[in-house]
């Protein structure tokens, strides 16, 4: 397999971060929604959040890898079975996915920055970004949140579209992306 993007298929760069930042999500997710069920002053709380904000900065620098790697290389062409409604719908929930593996990461950041904490990443610790601000610390709350949510939708429509595109359509779109399906 090659490295690079090619109007026919992605290159293994751009698979490995693909599936990377599944793997980190997934995670997050698992930690999110356990941060969801924990009460505010449970003490494991504290002591997961330097995992998540860790694995949240990783998900922000392998999504802005991703991000140089898809403006800079060629993007596989969907397939001409696609209407050209399908087409800028995938397309929306690609950019979709950018804006919110970026963006939500970044408002979690903030997010801490604004509780007055610095950012635990890993075991070291990064400096706020700003200043502790409760009003804004809620609003970033709530934007973290919703985000995260959102995520978890895209997510859903992005599985049924390929599992679509694998079993119904049988158009090759899934399998450029996990080349070991690929029919011989």
């Amino acid at each position: 397999m090659q490295a690079e993007n090619t109007k026919q298929g992605w290159g293994f760069v751009q698979i490995a971060l693909h599936w990377l930042v599944v793997l980190a999500v997934v995670i997050q997710l698992i930690l999110g929604f356990k941060f969801w069920q924990m009460a505010a002053d449970d003490p494991q709380k504290g002591a997961l959040m330097p995992y998540h904000a860790g694995i949240g900065l990783v998900i922000l620098g392998l999504m802005l890898m991703r991000l140089y790697w898809r403006l800079t290389h060629p993007v596989p062409e969907l397939p001409d079975t696609m209407t050209s409604t399908q087409k800028w719908l995938a397309h929306a929930t690609h950019w979709a996915f950018y804006i919110l593996l970026i963006g939500v990461p970044l408002g979690g950041y903030l997010l801490v920055s604004a509780a007055g904490h610095p950012i635990p990443f890993f075991n070291a610790q990064l400096p706020a970004l700003i200043g502790k601000n409760e009003t804004l610390r809620y609003a970033l709350l709530g934007l973290h949140i919703a985000g995260a949510l959102a995520l978890v939708m895209l997510m859903a429509l992005h599985i049924s579209a390929a599992l679509r595109h694998a079993w119904a359509l049988r158009d090759g779109v899934m399998e450029k992306m996990v080349p070991f399906l690929k029919r011989r």
